[in-house]
């Protein structure tokens, strides 16, 4: 996608948006972390040791001999305490389960690398994972004829009823339709609000505990059931169906009869009745709906509401 050039209205444009060139969003990516890195480097030189070690008659006896026992030829004095701690726990993984187990990043293999830091791990994988939605968008845009001018900050808004988004912040009314047109198409909607949720800081003002429970709430009660609540009845201080049927009697029967929830079905019927009770007392707007937005400019989602942006540095000429 070209953000340099100015987005041209084209009759054709809608005709090419169909379902052949979508590039279906993903709110979560399989991405290579610095984490994911060492342990891949861990796994291919332990996997090798172990078969070295395999060759001794006792070869965890040996591992100790190597890492414990000090007055064996084959104490590793030339590492570091903590080294042979990291080399002991992965060898006797090895031994005892034929694959890694867990990983200790203060193994010699990373000495002269710099000194990894494991909280930075869940802020590695958001930014990467941005990345990737950036990427999946442009490839969208671009497929489908839609250039966005440079440093044009639209604004997408969700709202978590029926996934359904709104495109703001350009006086191009034509290139809004044409995003949202295209963007409330199968399911990509649906993950660029999970993409939204799974970006958050806890700092973030979007979210709130009640709209956050009542998004849950919902989305459960949707997924086992196929009913959505803002959809519903309020009779008697319950949700009901049209045909006036308990919408949590048919939550929990839809429980039972899935092998995958059946077990935790009691807990699941607890754990949300109470709210589904509360919410239809008080009624279904009582709290607000978990809308989201996510700023869009010049190639990549920017976040809002919070100190940290994933996305990649504005520019201004």
């Amino acid at each position: 996608m070209n953000i340099n050039t100015s987005y041209t209205a084209a009759s054709n444009n809608q005709n090419r948006i169909d379902s052949k060139d979508q590039s279906t969003i993903k709110s979560t990516n399989e991405v290579m972390t610095e984490s994911d890195r060492r342990m891949k480097i861990l796994d291919e030189k332990y996997e090798k040791i172990n078969e070295q070690n395999k060759r001794f008659n006792d070869p965890q006896d040996h591992i100790y001999n190597k890492y414990r026992n000090p007055y064996s030829s084959y104490f590793r004095s030339d590492l570091t305490k903590p080294e042979r701690e990291a080399a002991y726990i992965m060898e006797m993984s090895w031994a005892r389960n034929n694959k890694g187990g867990q990983y200790d990043f203060n193994d010699a293999i990373f000495r002269n690398e710099k000194r990894y830091d494991s909280t930075q791990e869940s802020v590695e994988k958001k930014i990467l994972n941005r990345q990737k939605v950036n990427e999946q968008l442009q490839d969208l845009f671009s497929k489908n004829g839609i250039s966005i001018p440079k440093n044009t900050n639209l604004t997408f808004t969700i709202d978590p009823n029926n996934f359904k988004l709104v495109v703001g912040g350009s006086k191009d009314e034509s290139l809004m339709k044409q995003i949202e047109d295209l963007l409330n198409t199968t399911n990509n909607t649906r993950e660029l609000f999970f993409h939204i949720m799974k970006s958050r800081n806890d700092d973030s003002t979007q979210f709130t505990p009640d709209s956050l429970a009542k998004f849950h709430l919902v989305n459960q009660i949707k997924t086992v059931t196929g009913y959505n609540l803002k959809d519903l009845s309020i009779v008697n201080g319950q949700f009901v169906t049209d045909n006036g049927t308990n919408i949590f009697d048919l939550y929990k029967e839809e429980l039972l009869k899935n092998p995958y929830t059946a077990e935790n079905a009691r807990i699941a019927a607890s754990h949300y009745g109470s709210q589904l009770f509360d919410l239809a007392k008080n009624g279904f707007d009582s709290i607000p709906d978990l809308v989201l937005s996510i700023g869009y400019q010049n190639g990549s989602l920017q976040d809002i509401g919070q100190k940290v942006n994933y996305g990649v540095k504005k520019t201004i000429d």
